[in-house]
């Protein structure tokens, strides 16, 4: 049992309370994402971090020894390994009746907890500022640091003998007011080494791949070079490692603060750049609503209109299986585990889906994106034997969805996996039910994912967003109007209008679309998924100019729920494949309404 004055004891040993830890405020910046060219706003949430490197008085408070070769009580704890530091961090925790973040046994983190952590290397990166790449001719000046000789040896041990380490906040602070961030001691970072580091990292509070053999270390040491050859001072060591070059300096995480309101105009502004002469067209479209109609009228009215739909559609004359899968294949990625699985769709078939998961602890249900293409493998940027496989590119938006924190899954299509091809996949569906289209045996396969995903307790049942391209877009049109579930779609270069493109051809509506009136469009689609958010993607080949007609069209109905910027188009006007900037701009349009992962 601690003593009652534990934690008194510690804060006078430490010299440094809580509240002396300093406010990192949030910052994001956009890269390229190295493996699909798209651009990636990361963000990185604000956060407290000690303002010196732990130091020997520090860790002995905590820790009852001191295992430093520079002994000293300001000069910072050196000769620690990782697990001892993560060790120091949970004892902290407890004696200032803090949460303790870390599973000691396994090493993983919880940054939903209020205690003591070590930073990620991209709150360490943030927290450094101009000094996480300093200019070698500027470095000796700021920090602790060694010479630019890079040929005696006899220099280092001189060093070590003789200089060592220094107190804490012998030099001046960097901006934020943080000593020691570069030189003295490296500094141990929470986040496995990657040197593929690009790939499917997190883009929220990133915090490394899911597993590794080193740990990052960041900031260099009072032996480290002044030359070019420093690099950074970015370097990395297993993490049962200990010697004098390496301490460590502790962070805590804060509550996420509020998302900006969700109805800022100057968001949505490159959303809504209607070309002269569309601003309010709608191209002979009839109106969705009658002359005064409200909000209660138009959900009297909805029924009626998604039951002629789902008329037209048609279904599979079967009772829906109970939720199912069979596993073919775990995949374990640095940053993500997928899982290559079969979904009872039907009593007697089952559809291809690729279920990927983000490897980071989550305390809460988190948003999930659903992926329709020809099969899983494009949209998860990865080769799991499907007939249409391409490298990652701007259209893995399943791998991109898990950039977010996300949890994401790609689903295939009927025609890729029900026959030999797309002709004898529809003549097999038309043997069984007479009356499904191809479009409606996708809307009925969509419905089982969902119900299959509602079992799952990790999956936010109230985000769950939809995002498709070409083939993928028509299935993300159908499936947000005839499942109020979706919370979210984007519809990218589908063809927004029956005339924009291949509505015709029998795996998709064929023969069916003559059961419509005459003034029936996929307008009345738009209008069905309203107020939740919908996102058109163009380019000029099937969803150009026109395309605001259909938007318009439908923006009265999402006006009825005071929501009428939740309907927007963006149009790349670079041909049917999506630019990086656009499937940067659907991300993003997806973040805004599914939410932050955590």
């Amino acid at each position: 049992m601690k003593h009652p004055y534990a934690c008194a004891l510690v804060c006078l040993a430490l010299n440094l309370s809580a509240a002396d830890l300093v406010r990192i405020p949030a910052v994001s910046r956009q890269v390229t994402d190295t493996f699909t060219g798209v651009p990636v706003t990361v963000e990185v949430g604000e956060f407290l971090i000690a303002p010196y490197e732990t130091t020997q008085a520090e860790f002995t408070a905590v820790m009852g020894y001191n295992p430093s070769l520079y002994p000293g009580p300001r000069r910072p704890v050196e000769n620690v390994s990782w697990w001892e530091a993560i060790r120091y961090c949970n004892l902290r925790s407890l004696q200032e009746g803090l949460s303790p973040c870390y599973d000691l046994n396994t090493g993983e983190c919880d940054r939903t907890r209020d205690g003591y952590r070590l930073p990620t290397a991209a709150e360490w990166e943030t927290a450094a500022g101009a000094l996480s790449a300093p200019k070698p001719e500027a470095a000796a000046s700021m920090a602790n640091l060694g010479t630019r000789d890079t040929k005696d040896p006899a220099l280092l041990l001189e060093a070590i003998r003789a200089k060592g380490t220094r107190d804490a906040g012998s030099h001046a602070p960097n901006e934020f007011g943080l000593y020691d961030m570069l030189g003295n001691v490296w500094e141990w970072c929470q986040d496995w080494f990657n040197p593929a580091a690009g790939n499917v990292q997190p883009a929220r509070d990133p915090a490394g791949p899911a597993r590794g053999l080193a740990r990052i270390i960041r900031g260099g040491s009072f032996i480290s070079t002044l030359s070019g050859w420093g690099r950074g001072y970015h370097s990395s060591m297993e993490p049962g490692y200990k010697s004098r070059f390496t301490g460590f300096r502790v962070c805590r995480s804060l509550p996420a603060r509020p998302a900006a309101a969700a109805d800022d105009p100057a968001w949505f502004e490159p959303y809504n750049r209607v070309p002269a002469g569309f601003e309010n067209a709608t191209g002979g479209l009839a109106p969705l609503l009658s002359e005064g109609e409200t909000a209660a009228g138009w959900e009297n009215r909805k029924p009626a209109l998604r039951a002629k739909w789902a008329g037209l559609l048609g279904a599979p004359s079967v009772t829906p299986p109970p939720p199912a899968v069979r596993l073919a294949e775990t995949v374990f990625e640095q940053n993500y585990t997928g899982r290559l699985m079969y979904l009872q769709v039907e009593p007697d078939w089952w559809e291809k889906i690729y279920l990927m998961t983000p490897p980071q602890a989550r305390p809460r249900p988190v948003p999930v994106v659903i992926v329709p293409y020809y099969d899983v493998d494009v949209p998860a940027g990865k080769n799991l034997g499907g007939r249409s496989f391409m490298p990652a590119s701007v259209r893995s938006f399943a791998y991109l969805a898990v950039q977010q924190g996300y949890m994401a899954v790609a689903i295939r299509w009927f025609g890729e996996s029900y026959g030999e091809r797309y002709d004898e996949a529809v003549a097999n569906l038309k043997l069984k039910y007479p009356e499904c289209s191809g479009l409606g045996k996708w809307v009925w396969d969509a419905r089982r994912l969902i119900d299959y995903l509602y079992t799952l307790p990790e999956v936010d049942r109230a985000r769950i967003g939809i995002i498709g391209h070409s083939l993928g877009a028509k299935m993300a049109l159908y499936a947000a109007a005839m499942d109020e579930r979706i919370a979210a779609a984007v519809f990218s270069e589908g063809g927004i209008g029956f005339s924009f493109s291949n509505y015709d051809d029998f795996w998709y509506l064929g023969g069916s679309l003559g059961k419509l009136d005459k003034a029936a469009d996929q307008h009345e689609l738009l209008a069905l998924t309203a107020p939740r958010p919908f996102l058109l993607i163009g380019g000029d080949e099937y969803d150009g100019d026109r395309s605001w007609h259909y938007i318009n069209a439908a923006r009265p109905v999402y006006a009825l729920y005071g929501k009428p910027l939740q309907i927007g188009f963006f149009n790349h006007r670079a041909g049917h494949t999506p630019t990086p900037e656009a499937v940067w701009r659907s991300i993003e349009w997806l973040k805004r309404f599914l939410g932050p992962a955590r």
